[in-house]
Protein backbone atom coordinates (compact mmCIF):
# COMPACT_ATOMS: atom_id res chain seq x y z
CA UNK A 1 0.00 0.00 0.00
CA UNK A 2 1.43 3.33 -0.70
CA UNK A 3 1.06 6.40 1.15
CA UNK A 4 -2.17 7.61 -1.28
CA UNK A 5 -4.09 4.32 -0.34
CA UNK A 6 -3.50 5.12 3.87
CA UNK A 7 -6.20 5.80 5.71
CA UNK A 8 -6.47 9.74 6.46
CA UNK A 9 -6.22 10.44 10.25
CA UNK A 10 -8.50 12.77 11.83
CA UNK A 11 -7.75 15.95 13.07
CA UNK A 12 -8.46 16.74 16.59
CA UNK A 13 -11.17 19.17 15.52
CA UNK A 14 -12.98 16.27 14.03
CA UNK A 15 -12.93 14.30 17.35
CA UNK A 16 -13.74 17.37 19.55
CA UNK A 17 -16.96 17.40 17.50
CA UNK A 18 -17.90 14.09 18.04
CA UNK A 19 -20.37 13.35 20.89
CA UNK A 20 -18.85 12.52 24.18
CA UNK A 21 -22.09 11.06 25.53
CA UNK A 22 -22.07 8.48 22.50
CA UNK A 23 -18.24 7.48 22.72
CA UNK A 24 -18.26 7.20 26.46
CA UNK A 25 -21.20 4.69 25.30
CA UNK A 26 -18.98 3.05 22.96
CA UNK A 27 -16.51 2.21 25.19
CA UNK A 28 -18.91 1.30 28.05
CA UNK A 29 -19.08 4.33 29.92
CA UNK A 30 -23.05 5.06 30.27
CA UNK A 31 -24.34 8.15 32.74
CA UNK A 32 -25.41 6.76 36.43
CA UNK A 33 -27.77 10.29 36.32
CA UNK A 34 -29.09 12.62 33.55
CA UNK A 35 -30.07 16.42 35.00
CA UNK A 36 -30.37 18.59 31.91
CA UNK A 37 -27.74 18.48 29.58
CA UNK A 38 -25.75 17.03 32.78
CA UNK A 39 -24.55 13.21 32.16
CA UNK A 40 -23.30 12.27 35.28
CA UNK A 41 -20.86 9.01 35.33
CA UNK A 42 -18.89 6.84 37.95
CA UNK A 43 -15.64 8.37 36.61
CA UNK A 44 -14.00 5.93 33.61
CA UNK A 45 -10.55 7.66 34.82
CA UNK A 46 -10.20 6.25 38.32
CA UNK A 47 -11.75 4.19 40.76
CA UNK A 48 -14.69 5.68 42.78
CA UNK A 49 -18.34 5.12 44.18
CA UNK A 50 -20.01 7.99 43.68
CA UNK A 51 -20.63 9.78 40.19
CA UNK A 52 -18.32 12.76 39.70
CA UNK A 53 -18.00 12.81 36.16
CA UNK A 54 -19.93 15.46 34.37
CA UNK A 55 -20.72 15.62 30.85
CA UNK A 56 -22.26 18.86 29.67
CA UNK A 57 -23.70 17.50 26.29
CA UNK A 58 -24.55 20.77 25.27
CA UNK A 59 -20.65 22.08 25.77
CA UNK A 60 -19.43 18.62 24.77
CA UNK A 61 -17.37 18.93 27.69
CA UNK A 62 -16.42 16.64 30.34
CA UNK A 63 -15.24 17.68 34.15
CA UNK A 64 -13.78 14.84 36.49
CA UNK A 65 -14.60 16.72 40.01
CA UNK A 66 -12.66 14.31 41.79
CA UNK A 67 -9.27 15.68 40.12
CA UNK A 68 -10.25 19.04 38.79
CA UNK A 69 -9.69 17.74 35.27
CA UNK A 70 -11.40 18.45 31.99
CA UNK A 71 -11.84 20.02 28.55
CA UNK A 72 -12.32 18.10 25.12
CA UNK A 73 -13.03 14.63 23.60
CA UNK A 74 -8.81 14.79 22.38
CA UNK A 75 -7.94 15.26 26.34
CA UNK A 76 -10.30 12.99 27.59
CA UNK A 77 -8.79 10.03 25.17
CA UNK A 78 -5.06 10.99 25.78
CA UNK A 79 -6.09 10.34 29.36
CA UNK A 80 -8.19 7.48 29.11
CA UNK A 81 -5.89 5.64 26.85
CA UNK A 82 -2.44 7.53 28.47
CA UNK A 83 -1.19 7.61 24.91
CA UNK A 84 -0.07 10.73 23.06
CA UNK A 85 -2.09 12.86 20.45
CA UNK A 86 -0.56 10.94 17.26
CA UNK A 87 -1.24 7.91 19.26
CA UNK A 88 -5.18 8.68 19.65
CA UNK A 89 -5.56 10.11 16.66
CA UNK A 90 -5.01 6.26 15.15
CA UNK A 91 -6.82 4.85 17.62
CA UNK A 92 -9.78 6.88 17.06
CA UNK A 93 -9.73 6.86 13.36
CA UNK A 94 -11.74 3.30 13.60
CA UNK A 95 -15.38 2.67 13.14
CA UNK A 96 -16.67 4.61 15.94
CA UNK A 97 -15.08 7.75 13.93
Amino acid sequence: MDLNQAKKLPTCAELNNLDIVDYLASIGHFPRKIKGHNYWYLSPLRTEKTPSFKVNRNLNRWKDFGTGEGSSLVDFGIRYFNCTIKELLITLSGPFS
